[in-house]
Parts: C-alpha cells; structure tokens; sequence
C-alpha cells in the first residue's frame, strides 16, 4: 500500500467521495454534483491515494477558511477497508500542518462525542458551555 496525499480530485475520486459519503451518519443524501460543487468551493483539499489500488480516494476532508481568522473543517473520512490504519491521523497531521493554515488564528469542527478524544489529540478543545453549534437549513 503507498498512501500519497493530493490537494485535488480527479473525477473518478469524485465519485468515490460521493460513495464514501453514502456510508456517513452525517452526509446523507449527497449528490455527485453537490460533492463536486462542496470540493470545488472549499479553500483547502487533504485527500489521501492509494496509488497502489489504482489511485484509489481512501481518506478525505476539506476546509473553508478567510486565511487569518477562522478555519472550519468538514468531512474527516476513512475508507472502512483503510481504517485502522493510522490514515485519520495522517490526516489531521496534515491540517494542522497545512502551510496555507499557518496565519489562521483558530480552525473549529464539529464532531461527536466519542471523537473528542481523537481531535483533542491534535491540540482541538471543546468549547465553553455557554457556545452552542447552531444551524440553519435551507427553506425548500
């Protein structure tokens, strides 16, 4: 197995995203074309290949951030035949090493629970009790 890391999908990774994400609790229902409009639009792209498995998209998340003061990470996933295999935390290395996101003064996430401990790893703290994670869905 030879994991490289790329800042870009080709189409047919793009594809595999979109299967990928059919297995998630969190995205349901996404659509090729919103995949591939969501990574077009994201200011940083951390992929991980196996380019031994024909450049196979085995690990995936992206940012939206204004490169000073905040960074939002989205969609921290794993193949589930590649887990186990460190590939999550190869991943957050690479954000929190990303050289574009050195200036940002804070990058936040969303997570739950029983992942606290993973991101805590790399230096993320949940927030005061006082802040809520709060959303707004699109009105059809």
């Amino acid at each position: 197995m030879s994991i490289r890391q790329v800042d870009a999908l080709t189409e047919g990774q793009l594809v595999q995203l979109t299967d990928l994400f059919k297995d998630l609790w969190w995205t349901p229902g996404r659509t090729l074309d919103d995949v591939r409009v969501a990574v077009a639009h994201s200011s940083v792209v951390i992929a991980l290949i196996d380019s031994d498995a024909d450049e196979r998209l085995v690990g995936f998340c992206r940012l939206l951030t204004d490169f000073v003061y905040r960074a939002m990470l989205y969609d921290v996933a794993v193949d589930p035949a590649y887990r186990g295999q460190q590939l999550g935390q190869r991943l957050m290395e690479a954000v929190v090493e990303h050289p574009r996101l050195n200036n940002v003064d804070a990058i936040a996430l969303n997570c739950a629970g029983d992942l606290v401990p993973f991101y805590e790893r790399f230096g993320f703290e949940t927030q005061e009790p006082h802040l809520f994670s709060m959303r707004r869905k699109k009105i059809a």
